[in-house]
């Protein structure tokens, strides 16, 4: 589904080198997903709807409240806005990520 919301424009991953940049929307490993994107609200919202979406197709649930938003570069009032419309809270960095830290 993250796939599929990249392909159509819908969501805007994050961006890595300048020569031939890479782009990533996620990473997955296991039941733990990381996803990434630059700030903007059409990513919320495209996050928010691909998450109620899962929930639907699935039958599982997001556990919002052991997920976290974390920005790098984006004022504090954004990230807590945003955090606050997809239901999970505003997180830090560093933080561990699979017991690594992230920094």
């Amino acid at each position: 589904m993250m796939r599929a919301l990249v392909q159509s424009k819908l969501f805007t991953g994050y961006s890595i080198g300048t020569v031939s940049p890479t782009v990533v929307s996620h990473l997955q490993f296991a039941d733990d997903t990381l996803l990434l994107g630059v700030k903007s609200w059409a990513n919320v919202r495209a996050l928010r709807g691909v998450l109620v979406l899962f929930e639907a197709v699935s039958g599982q649930k997001v556990n919002f409240h052991k997920s976290m938003l974390v920005g790098v570069n984006v004022a504090e009032s954004w990230l807590s806005e945003a955090a606050a419309v997809l239901g999970c809270s505003m997180g830090k960095v560093p933080f561990l990520y699979l017991g690594l830290p992230i920094e």
